[in-house]
């Protein structure tokens, strides 16, 4: 027997569980029906949601795109310089993974942003909001005076009077803190801590007169980060060498003027980039030159001194061999002391200079050594990509190290290098030198007329072919210099693409209308969800195996009487098909009991109960109503009588059975109702004199309705199942919990509860979910109320 119920246990839990599942999915057709019902809801939602579009639109500031296009030539295109002067001064490598850095550096965008005067911005007062104009043609430039920390950020109203003064004031948490009325175009107006100067131009003044302005100061720095971050830099395609510059914003001329200024400010730096080579080495060579023609000057002095005081002017001979011999070694010693002095610039500057990108590279004065000049070109490539990222945010700590390292170990290189080559050049030196001894020894048995003029000549000699080979150097430089251009070229100028790309009307309304009928729906669908309420006949089918016997519709009166009152009505209508019902639910039997009862109070037992016994009583039966409910007894004052003697004093053995039946006003209907309230009402029903009441009962009337407490609340309704051939169990909708139905299905699949079926009441909501059929007046609702209290619900009134 364990087993079995084991067993039984388990298949209802199963059941259990598989109802709770079916009858937690949502209607979808009820919450569409109730958005249909409810349309007004959707016709507010989407009102409003259309109206906050429209303001949106209306009020949003709008921002357009602007585009432009750049291209950067290849290499292999930049070669004027080259083929001028074939050194390092021009570099045709160019790291084109920089180029989108370059664009969007700090520094370079901080000179647009300068040259263009963009830290004072002037917006318009509108009704509504203020927005910002740039305006070419506005007749007043405005300079401020010691810009500093103490006017960023400040905010000044102006407006210009006339032809001749203007007002200004200085905001202050949108109150004038200071004003300054009817200064005079080109006075200085002081304001805390700075100044500002308002000057006329040669346009036009009456559109802009009697109109509020507002002035905006900002800090160079931030603006310039602004700008950088709304810039976007991008290839147009892989492998291709043209960029598209796209900036969006909501002032659409002003970013036209930011990008052309932009385009500008990156050819000079790309120029200024090529040829900083070159102008380094003319400033170096500019130097040399400056020490090499003092002595110049002196030695050609000494020239022409000798001429004058000496018959012997030319050199003859032994004299002229020798002569030749000692200016091709001074020559040599001096290139390798030129040499030197580069050696020494490159390792001092190496040293003391942080800018290595700035370096003369070696072939600039004539140093051929193709392992240095590697060296110097690679630690210019890292220096500026350093700078340049640096300058853009983009490059990450370890990245940074790393590269920096890397600047560290070339400089090591570079430094190593200089010491082994003029340790190389000091043994030439030395030996040149020694060959310049033995030059002079020779020289020195020569007649000292020509010795002098063999010395004067060979130090002049010797300073003019060192200035010569500067001089030459120096040309070179500045011809690559002039030679050169840029490699960035205009495709496509700046121009405004297409419209406003925020806001979108189109998009917005299109939002609009779909949160406008998202949000109510998802309300109904809340609602749906979060309803725990008996709404239609299928409900009950997901909750219960429990058969449903009809429908009875809503009442519009004020009391229970309806069938009597209205016997035409679809109420009535109703309880007729009812009657039909429980004839096929009783196999036609002439004499029957029914037990009314639901699962909690308010659900329409005593309303049921009347109604069916007073249908019954029509068809010609007699019936007898029995308030088996003696703990809230009510019947009895639909029928206008009293509860003085009733079931509790028959049980009890206070009164025989007849003084307590009671007849109603209607025919063929008796009552015995409640009775006083007895301190045990189950247990009296319990007894064998509620089985002998019964008895009797059958005997003389054709039908006995029991109407009793609520199953869920307390065990009286099981304790009069036993004595009855059907129970109706009431199901109000929109009233009724669907737990109330599991714990009928739980009592109907253990046994306690048979032949039983479920009357659905009080229908009123009807249409797609809410079921459909049974009976008359399914589909239109019912109602009732209380003892002594007339109460309205659903729309209408009823008693219970």
């Amino acid at each position: 027997m364990k087993e079995n119920g084991y067993a039984f246990e388990k298949d209802f839990m199963q059941f259990e569980a598989s109802q709770n599942s079916s009858s937690s999915a949502l209607d979808y057709k009820r919450v569409l029906y109730r958005a249909i019902r409810y349309w007004y809801i959707l016709f507010i939602s989407l009102s409003v949601c259309l109206v906050i579009a429209f303001s949106i639109n209306r009020y949003t500031t709008r921002v357009f795109p602007v585009s432009a296009s750049i291209i950067i030539k290849e290499s292999q295109e930049n070669v004027e310089g080259q083929l001028l002067y074939n050194n390092l001064l021009v570099d045709p490598y160019r790291n084109f993974h920089n180029e989108p850095h370059i664009i969007k550096s700090i520094p370079l965008i901080q000179k647009v942003v300068e040259k263009l005067e963009f830290t004072i911005s002037l917006l318009r007062e509108g009704e509504i909001k203020t927005s910002e104009i740039y305006d070419p043609k506005f007749p007043v430039n405005l300079d401020i005076i010691g810009q500093d920390n103490t006017s960023y950020g400040k905010i000044l109203t102006l407006e210009l009077n006339d032809k001749d003064t203007y007002s200004l004031g200085l905001l202050a948490d949108n109150n004038v803190q200071k004003t300054f009325e009817k200064l005079g175009y080109g006075d200085t107006a002081r304001i805390n801590g700075f100044s500002i100067v308002i000057n006329r131009n040669s346009n036009a003044l009456d559109n802009y007169l009697e109109r509020a302005y507002v002035i905006s100061i900002s800090d160079v720095m931030s603006l310039a980060k602004s700008y950088s971050n709304r810039l976007k830099v991008s290839w147009q395609e892989q492998g291709s060498s043209v960029l598209n510059l796209d900036i969006n914003g909501t002032v659409p001329n002003k970013d036209i003027a930011f990008l052309e200024e932009l385009i500008i400010q990156y050819q000079g730096y790309d120029l200024d980039k090529k040829n900083q080579a070159a102008s380094r080495t003319i400033e170096f060579i500019d130097e040399q030159l400056r020490e090499i023609s003092d002595s110049l000057r002196f030695f050609e002095a000494q020239v022409e001194k000798f001429k004058q005081k000496n018959v012997i002017t030319n050199l003859d001979g032994e004299a002229l061999r020798l002569y030749q011999r000692i200016e091709n070694l001074e020559t040599g010693l001096a290139q390798l002391r030129l040499q030197k002095n580069y050696y020494e610039y490159l390792t001092n500057y190496l040293k003391t200079d942080d800018h290595l990108d700035q370096v003369v590279p070696p072939s600039s004065v004539g140093v051929e050594d193709p392992i240095m000049t590697d060296l110097i070109s690679q630690l210019v490539k890292l220096q500026m990509d350093v700078k340049i990222q640096i300058s853009g945010d983009k490059l990450g700590n370890t990245l940074l190290a790393r590269k920096q390292e890397q600047i560290m170990n070339i400089r090591e290189d570079i430094l190593e290098s200089v010491r082994s080559t003029l340790e190389a050049q000091k043994i030439n030196q030395n030996f040149i030198e020694g060959q310049i001894k033995l030059v002079e020894q020779q020289l020195s048995k020569l007649p000292e007329s020509e010795r002098r003029l063999i010395n004067i000549q060979r130090n002049y000699s010797l300073s003019e072919n060192l200035y010569i080979f500067l001089m030459q150097k120096r040309a070179e430089a500045g011809i690559s210099k002039a030679a050169t251009t840029s490699d960035i070229m205009v495709v496509n100028p700046p121009r405004l693409v297409g419209g406003a790309i925020t806001p979108r009307p189109t998009q917005n309304y299109g939002i609009a209308i779909l949160i406008g009928l998202i949000i109510p729906l998802l309300v109904f669908i809340l609602m749906e969800f979060l309803d725990n309420r008996i709404q239609s006949k299928e409900d009950i089918d997901n909750v219960t195996a429990v058969p449903i016997i009809g429908g009875i519709g809503h009442n519009t009166m004020k009391n229970n009487l309806v069938v009597h009152k209205k016997p035409k009505s679809s109420v009535a209508e109703s309880f007729r098909s009812l009657r039909s019902n429980l004839n096929f639910f009783t196999n036609g039997k002439p004499r029957n009991t029914f037990l009314v009862t639901s699962s909690i109070s308010g659900e329409g037992k005593t309303f049921t109960t009347i109604n069916l016994a007073t249908v019954l009583a029509i068809s010609g039966k007699k019936v007898m109503i029995l308030g088996a409910d003696m703990r809230k007894p009510r019947l009895f004052d639909d029928f206008g009588l009293k509860n003085e003697v009733g079931l509790s004093n028959v049980l009890s053995g206070q009164v025989p059975l007849e003084e307590a039946i009671q007849q109603t006003n209607l025919d063929n209907i008796d009552l015995i109702s409640g009775g006083p309230v007895p301190p045990n009402p189950s247990e009296l029903l319990m007894s064998d004199h509620m089985a002998e009441l019964i008895r009797k009962l059958e005997g003389t009337y054709d039908y006995i309705l029991l109407d009793t407490p609520p199953i869920g609340l307390v065990t009286d309704a099981f304790v009069l199942s036993k004595f009855t051939d059907h129970i109706l169990f009431l199901v109000r909708q929109s009233y009724t919990p669907k737990q109330a139905i599991k714990t009928l299905q739980e009592f109907y699949e253990n046994g306690r509860v048979k032949n039983v079926s479920i009357l659905f009441n009080d229908i009123q909501k009807v249409g797609p979910g809410y079921g459909y059929g049974y009976g008359y007046g399914y589909g239109y609702g019912y109602g009732y109320g209380h003892k002594n209290k007339t109460v309205k619900g659903n729309g209408g009134y009823y008693q219970d």
